[in-house]
């Protein structure tokens, strides 16, 4: 019976690996004979946190796979503990990884504030902002740190003059119970989202928190609690959410001169084309 056990693993792992070999080597197709130019600028975002050392090594596996192939800049790591985020910790045992900068939501190693602002070179002489703030504020926004958080933040996208902005931060925008629609937003982050519209900003990419959810319906009492492990992409617009996706995997995005894409490749080794979005920047104010 062991024998037989051990073999079935065995069994298992392989078509696993054959898998993510497969899908990877799919996307990686879709990506490069797609007639894009390889001046487009690349990089990862992943949901931080605890997960079983199994799905662990897959992950950060996949993700320095990813990395090398396109030539990933940085990462961005959607995270309670910033630079204690144990997948930060253990992605040192990737190369690809760890000679990559990771920005991180939550606080980090060395920073006095918890909140911050990352100008970064893409090509075609334009400018990337990945702005990261500490959620956790918005909901006491009365307080000192919460209103200082909110003028730093204005203030930055005022004086920004990028041509690509993309805030992070833990916790969602929107609301588990929406629809397309109809956008429903959660309280505490509804003044975020009017601050986000307003100074033009083009995605927004958070944790995905459902407690007691799936897609907008009830989990079984006995799951309540749990809540989707990925990261969540908003884009924006003046009025409505256009895009989301959550997922148990990471993101791969591509950036060129007027739109952003995101591939969407999961623990299983699938890779998904999102829909592109076209630049918002200082057109939308």
């Amino acid at each position: 019976m062991k024998e037989k056990s051990w073999i079935c693993t065995l069994i298992v792992q392989l078509s696993l690996c054959i898998a993510v070999y497969t899908a990877l080597n799919t996307g990686h197709n879709l990506l490069i004979h797609e007639g894009r130019p390889p001046i487009d600028m690349h990089f990862l975002t992943v949901a931080g946190g605890f997960r079983p050392l199994q799905k662990q090594t897959l992950l950060l596996q996949q993700m320095a796979t990813v990395a090398k192939t396109f030539k990933a800049r940085f990462v961005v790591d959607i995270s309670e503990v910033g630079g204690s985020d144990p997948l930060l910790r253990n992605a040192t045992s990737h190369l690809a990884l760890k000679s990559m900068p990771w920005y991180t939501t939550g606080a980090s190693e060395g920073q006095e504030k918890t909140y911050f602002l990352k100008k970064i070179k893409i090509a075609y002489g334009q400018t990337l902002d990945i702005i990261a703030l500490d959620t956790v504020l918005f909901q006491d926004p009365s307080s000192s740190c919460g209103k200082d958080q909110i003028q730093w933040l204005t203030r930055t996208l005022k004086e920004s003059d990028s041509d690509w902005r993309v805030v992070i931060g833990f916790h969602q925008l929107i609301s588990c119970d929406y629809n397309f629609w109809k956008v429903k937003e959660e309280a505490p982050f509804e003044p975020l989202h009017k601050i986000l519209l307003e100074h033009g900003v083009d995605a927004y990419m958070s944790m995905k928190i459902c407690d007691g959810h799936i897609h907008g319906q009830a989990k079984e009492s006995n799951d309540a609690g749990l809540m989707d492990k990925g990261p969540y992409l908003t884009s924006m617009d003046q009025n409505l959410v256009i895009k989301d996706e959550a997922v148990d995997g990471f993101f791969l995005h591509r950036i060129s001169s007027l739109e952003m894409v995101t591939f969407v490749v999961k623990l299983t080794g699938e890779v998904e084309h999102g829909a592109p979005f076209k630049q918002r920047g200082k057109a939308a104010m």
